[in-house]
């Protein structure tokens, strides 16, 4: 099954689940319809941590309670699923390194070395730093302005500033393996990372000002 339509299938059933009392058990097979099917399907986000299944576990949990939350015009259905999984495993970051009483500061880019947009500095403590990156990344969901989901490459609506900014953090997704994922020739390939450069970036450094995390040029 190709992923446009697993995306399809996905969004029906949820859309026929949505539709069923909460507690029905016709509901809880097309949630079970749906876990089934995003977990065979491969596409879900995936780290290499020891409490990923636990977190795994609670984004379900959340999911299926909150499955009228999900608007196939914000986001594509597995993206939605990955904002929530990431989510869960950010707080199950935080306490590892908290039971290590460690300090972090998460990195959300490679390309232009920054910290969380630049918003902090390496002796800010956990809890703000963990702040400022929970809202950025609530920003990233919402779209309120639809600026991300607009800003397309190669006016390919599938490729956008928000999928790309879930593609690169929190754990940086290679350029090469996002480009595979949507079938992209060389040429293509090589012109993506320059337009989440030139297009995706400048928007997240937007936001950062108008929120006050970074002071204008």
């Amino acid at each position: 099954m190709g992923r446009d339509t697993i995306y399809l299938r996905l969004q029906q059933i949820i859309a026929e689940a949505q539709a069923l009392p909460p507690e029905s058990a016709e509901r809880r097979q097309k949630l079970n319809q749906i876990i089934r099917l995003v977990t065979g399907s491969g596409k879900l986000w995936r780290e290499s941590v020891d409490y990923y299944n636990d977190a795994l576990q609670e984004m379900w949990e959340y999911c299926c309670q909150h499955l009228e939350d999900y608007d196939p015009q914000r986001s594509h259905v597995i993206t939605w699923f990955d904002y929530h999984l990431k989510k869960r495993l950010r707080v199950w970051r935080d306490r590892h390194y908290r039971d290590q009483n460690r300090q972090i500061t998460p990195q959300i880019f490679d390309d232009s070395l920054l910290d969380p947009l630049d918003f902090v500095s390496p002796e800010t403590q956990i809890q703000p730093a963990l702040e400022i990156w929970e809202r950025t990344l609530e920003w990233v969901q919402a779209d309120p302005q639809h600026r991300l989901c607009r800003t397309c490459f190669r006016r390919c609506s599938q490729i956008n500033c928000q999928v790309l900014f879930f593609k690169r953090f929190p754990h940086e997704t290679p350029w090469k393996d996002i480009a595979a994922e949507f079938d992209l020739d060389p040429a293509a390939a090589k012109d993506l990372p320059k337009f989440y450069n030139r297009k995706c970036l400048p928007l997240l450094r937007d936001f950062g000002q108008s929120q006050g995390y970074l002071h204008p040029p």
